[in-house]
């Protein structure tokens, strides 16, 4: 629970335009939002680095735009991104742009699948004793075993273990077998 009131404390920081809040929440949906972008944009040798920052200017410049969620703010990013990469998309060739617009609609479901199913897991950590879910969640983030182990001041069997154990739990709870 903890985690989840920090999430709540940093996302009205976030909407009122704080900007510590604002560079965390940045470099928290900074790697899954730059993997999108990078897809999109690199084939159009257009950068991606470029295109995140031109999102993340426009949610600040308009204070208006308030988010729920963090995961609507991920949303919101991809969203924005995928318009992005539309615009950019008209500058090009007829057929070149139909081939890649199929793609970026491919991927763009696939990712928000995939965005929709860490929510949900995130969701799901509360169900968990809290050293489990502290392990699970810093390897949803993206940080490897070694790091996880250094950060949380742990023995990186403790770390195995722990992610091991969660699984288990949750899949006790989801009913999927082993």
């Amino acid at each position: 629970m903890g985690a989840e009131t920090e999430n709540e404390e940093l996302l009205k920081q976030f909407n009122r335009r704080d900007a510590q809040a604002f560079g965390q929440v940045f470099r928290l949906l900074y790697r899954e939002v730059y993997l999108y972008s990078a897809r999109l944009f690199l084939p159009l040798n257009l950068s991606p680095e470029d295109a995140i920052q031109d999102i993340f200017l426009d949610i600040w410049q308009r204070r208006s735009l308030q988010f729920p969620t963090l995961a609507r703010v991920k949303a919101f990013c991809f969203i924005a991104l995928k318009n992005a990469y539309k615009n950019q998309l008209k500058h090009l060739g007829h057929r070149q742009r139909f081939e890649l617009e199929c793609q970026a609609e491919r991927e763009f479901s696939s990712d928000t699948e995939r965005a929709e199913q860490i929510t949900q897991l995130y969701e799901s950590l509360r169900l968990i004793p809290a050293h489990l879910a502290a392990v699970v969640r810093l390897y949803l983030e993206g940080f490897k075993p070694e790091e996880i182990a250094a950060k949380l001041s742990i023995a990186l069997q403790t770390v195995h273990n722990r992610r091991r154990e969660a699984v288990l739990l949750l899949r006790k709870h989801f009913g999927a077998g082993d």
